[in-house]
C-alpha cells in the first residue's frame, strides 16, 4: 500500500500525508516532510495526526469522524513547529480515500505553507485599520461606491444611530444636501457615472446645529485593466472658511463700503446680465439735493451718515427685484427691470416723498430733496451709453427747473442731436438698410437695372428720411464710410441677382461732396474687384448742381471711373443752371429727367416740349435718357412717342427692401416685354 502511495505522490510539489481511519500516518512525501522540516519519512510514520498537528484530541477526533463519513473537510488551519522551531501556519484538505470494495480505508491529507498568504491578510487588516484611522479623523469625509451605486464605505461621523452599513443607499447620502443644491449634485454624479470623468461640485449641507455650511465633493472613478468601472470614491471637505473669505472679496469688488449698496463694478456686470438676457429695462440718475453744501456745513462724519441714511430710505421703496448701485462719489442709479412707465412714475413720487422728512445728526437738522432722471432702454435707445446719457439729461433738467422731482427723458425734443449723436454708428449697429426701384427700358418693357435707395431704421426715432440724415452726413465728413459701405453691400446684392438674371445693373448715387475725394476711385476699384461686379454693369448717380459746384475736380474723378468702365448719370436735370453744352465736355452716358418736369407732360404742354427737347438733344450728344417719377400710364405713353430711353417711378414699382424686389423680378422679367 504505502508503494502504491510512494510512486504516486512522490513527486507532488504539495505536502500529502496518507492516514489510516484512526488517524495514524501510514505514509507522507517528500514535500510533506519539507513542511515539518523533518529529514526522512521515519520521523513521522505510524505518528497519530494529532502529534505531528501538535492539535488536541478534542479537536482531531470529530474531523477525523467527519472524514469517515465520507466528507471532505477543507481549511483546516493550524500552525506547526518545525525542526529549526520555527512557527508556521498552515492549511489543509482531508478528503476520505476508498479501496475496491467501496469502503473508506484511509484518508488523504493535502497540506501546504500559509505563510505568504497570512502574511498579506495581516498587511491588508493593517492597511484597511489605517485607511479607516486616516479616513476617520480626516476632516475630509470620504464615501465608497460601488459599481451599481451602493454604498460600501460611510464615515462613522456620518451614519446614523443603529443603523448598519448594508442599510444605507445613495438616496440617504441625498437627504444632508440643501434643495436649491440637490439637482446640480445629482447632475454631476449622474455624470461621474456615465463618463467615468472626475466631478467636482459645490453644495451645502446641514451640521450638527441645524445650519448650512458649504462643502466641496470630488468623485473619481476608480476603473480596472478593461476600463469597466469598479467604484467610486467621493471626497468631501469643508469649504466654509474658504466660502467666507470669498463673500469678504466679493463684499470688496462689488459693494460701496460706506453705504453697502453695489458699486460700479457691480453695476456694470449687472447691467451687462440684463442686456444680454434681452431684460426691458428703466435707468433712473438719482441726485440727493444739497449733499455738497451738508458736507462743506456739517462735516465729512455728517456727509457720511447723510448717504447712509438717504440710501436706507430709497431702499425702503424699492421692489425685491430692483438694483441700487452708488457708481460715484456722489452718483446714484437704479435699474427697475420689467416695469411700465405708470409704475415707474408711482415708484418715483414715492421716492421723492420720503426725502420731504427731515435728516438728523446729533440733533442737527439736515434737509434735503431727491431729483431723478429716467430713461428707458432698449425703448429710448439700444445703447445703454445713450440710456445713460438721457437719463443725465433728464435729471439736469429736473434740477434745472428746481430740483425737488423727476423728470423722463423725451426723445422728440432732441431728434436731430440724436440723429447727429447716432449716425457714425449706424453702420456698425446695422440700422441701415438698402431698398432697390426698377428700372425700365421703354420699347420692351424690359428690366435695365436698379436703383439702390438708402434707409435708416432707428430704435427709438424710427424710420428716419434720407433727407433728415443725409445732408448731416456729407457736413460731418461721414458721407464717404457711408457711401462705401451703400456700394460695397448693393454690389453684393446685384451680384447675386445676376446669376438669375444676367446683365442687371445697378445704379449708386454718389454725393456731390465726394466730387473732391480723389481717393474715390481707388476705393471703388477694390469695392468692384472684391464683389466680382462687373465695372460696366455700374452707374454712379451725380446731382446736375452738385456737378457744378465741383466742376473741374468731378470731371476729372468722372473721367477716371469712365476709364475703369463706370458709367456715369447725371441725376435730377432740368433743375439747375447747367446746359447741354456743359453735359458735352463731360464723360455722362445717361441723363435722368427730374420728376418735376415728368408729372406734368400729360397735362402741360410747356413740360412735355421741356422733356421732349432734353431727350432729342441728349440722343444728339449719343447720351441716352431715363424720366424719374413716371406714375401714369399716360406718362408712359407720351415718353415712348418722344423715344425716351428708360424709366422709373411707381407706375412700375416703388423702392422695395432686397427680399420683395427679388420676388418682383422673377415676376417680371420672365418675359421679354413688360405688360404696362
Amino acid at each position: 500500500m504505502t508503494g502504491k502511495y510512494a510512486a504516486f505522490f512522490h513527486h507532488f510539489t504539495e505536502a500529502v500525508a496518507i492516514l489510516n481511519t484512526e488517524g495514524y500516518v501510514i505514509y507522507t512525501n517528500p514535500a510533506f516532510q519539507a513542511l515539518l522540516g523533518t529529514n526522512g519519512s521515519g520521523a513521522v510514520r505510524h505518528s497519530h495526526f494529532e502529534t505531528i498537528a501538535e492539535m488536541e484530541t478534542i479537536v482531531v477526533e470529530p474531523l477525523l469522524q467527519s472524514v469517515r463519513n465520507g466528507k471532505s473537510i477543507h481549511n483546516v488551519e493550524w500552525t506547526i513547529k518545525k525542526a529549526d522551531d520555527r512557527i508556521v501556519p498552515v492549511s489543509a484538505v482531508f478528503s476520505p480515500i476508498v479501496n475496491e470494495q467501496g469502503e473508506i480505508d484511509s484518508i488523504l491529507c493535502v497540506c501546504r505553507d500559509v505563510t505568504k498568504e497570512k502574511k498579506l491578510e495581516r498587511a491588508l487588516e493593517e492597511s484597511k485599520q489605517h485607511f479607516q484611522l486616516i479616513a476617520e479623523h480626516s476632516t475630509d469625509y470620504i464615501l465608497i461606491f460601488s459599481n451599481k451605486r451602493e454604498l460600501l464605505y460611510i464615515p462613522s461621523s456620518l451614519e446614523k444611530v443603529g443603523t448598519a452599513i448594508h442599510q444605507y443607499s445613495y438616496e440617504d447620502i441625498l437627504q444632508f444636501v440643501h434643495p436649491d443644491d440637490l439637482p446640480n449634485i445629482v447632475r454631476k454624479f449622474d455624470e461621474l457615472y456615465r463618463t467615468y470623468d472626475t466631478q467636482i461640485a459645490e453644495f451645502r449641507k446641514r451640521d450638527n446645529e441645524g445650519k448650512w455650511i458649504w462643502m466641496e465633493a470630488q468623485g473619481k472613478a476608480i476603473v480596472n485593466e478593461q476600463n469597466e468601472l469598479d467604484y467610486v470614491i467621493v471626497t468631501v471637505k469643508n469649504i466654509g472658511e474658504r466660502k467666507k473669505y470669498e463673500e469678504k472679496l466679493r463684499q470688496l469688488a462689488y459693494f460701496d463700503s460706506l453705504t453697502g449698496i453695489a458699486n460700479r463694478s457691480y453695476f456694470e456686470r449687472y447691467i451687462k446680465q440684463l442686456i444680454e438676457s434681452q431684460t426691458d429695462f428703466a435707468l433712473c440718475y438719482l441726485d440727493f439735493d444739497k449733499f455738497k453744501w451738508i458736507n462743506d456745513h456739517f462735516s465729512h462724519q455728517a456727509g457720511d451718515y447723510f448717504l447712509q441714511e438717504a440710501v436706507r430710505r430709497v431702499q425702503s421703496v424699492l421692489r425685491s427685484e430692483d438694483f441700487f448701485a452708488r457708481i460715484g462719489g456722489d452718483e446714484f442709479v437704479l435699474l427697475l427691470p420689467n416695469i411700465a412707465k405708470e409704475e415707474v412714475s408711482k415708484l418715483a413720487d414715492e421716492l421723492v416723498q420720503t426725502f420731504h422728512k427731515p435728516f438728523y445728526y446729533e440733533k442737527q437738522l439736515i434737509q434735503s430733496t431727491l431729483s431723478m432722471g429716467i430713461a428707458f432702454f432698449p425703448k429710448d435707445s439700444d445703447r445703454i451709453e445713450q440710456v445713460m446719457k438721457y437719463a443725465d439729461q433728464a435729471l439736469y433738467n429736473v434740477k434745472k427747473r428746481g430740483k425737488n422731482g423727476y423728470e423722463f427723458y423725451r426723445p422728440t425734443q432732441n431728434r436731430k442731436a440724436i440723429i447727429e449723436q447716432d449716425l457714425p454708428f449706424a453702420i456698425l449697429r446695422e440700422q441701415f438698410y438698402l431698398c432697390y426701384q426698377p428700372k425700365i427700358k421703354l420699347d420692351s418693357g424690359a428690366t435695365m437695372g436698379v436703383e439702390t435707395l438708402l434707409r435708416w431704421r432707428h430704435p427709438s426715432l424710427g424710420e428716419i428720411p434720407p433727407l433728415d440724415f443725409i445732408p448731416l452726413a456729407e457736413q460731418s465728413g461721414f458721407i464717404f464710410e457711408i457711401t462705401l459701405w451703400v456700394l460695397e453691400h448693393s454690389c453684393r446684392q446685384v451680384k447675386e441677382w445676376q446669376t438669375q438674371f444676367p446683365g442687371l445693373k445697378l445704379a449708386v448715387n454718389l454725393s456731390p461732396f465726394l466730387l473732391n475725394r480723389t481717393e474715390l476711385v481707388q476705393h471703388i476699384v477694390h469695392i468692384l474687384r472684391d464683389t466680382h461686379f462687373a465695372p460696366e454693369h455700374l452707374i454712379l448717380e451725380v446731382t446736375e448742381s452738385g456737378l457744378m459746384e465741383n466742376f473741374e475736380t468731378g470731371k476729372h474723378i468722372l473721367t477716371q471711373l469712365k476709364n475703369i468702365g463706370v458709367q456715369v448719370a447725371i441725376d435730377d436735370f432740368g433743375t439747375g443752371f447747367s446746359s447741354l453744352a456743359y453735359i458735352r465736355n463731360l464723360p455722362v452716358s445717361l441723363l435722368k429727367i427730374d420728376r418735376s418736369f415728368i408729372q406734368g407732360i400729360a397735362e402741360n404742354s410747356k413740360d412735355a416740349t421741356i422733356v421732349d427737347t432734353i431727350i432729342h438733344l441728349a440722343k444728339s450728344l449719343d447720351i441716352q435718357v431715363l424720366a424719374e417719377g413716371v406714375e401714369t400710364y399716360h406718362q408712359v405713353a407720351l415718353l415712348q412717342q418722344m423715344d425716351c430711353d428708360f424709366a422709373q417711378g411707381f407706375y412700375f414699382s416703388k423702392s422695395l427692401e432686397a427680399e420683395k424686389l427679388q420676388k418682383w423680378l422673377e415676376e417680371y422679367m420672365v418675359f421679354d416685354s413688360h405688360p404696362f
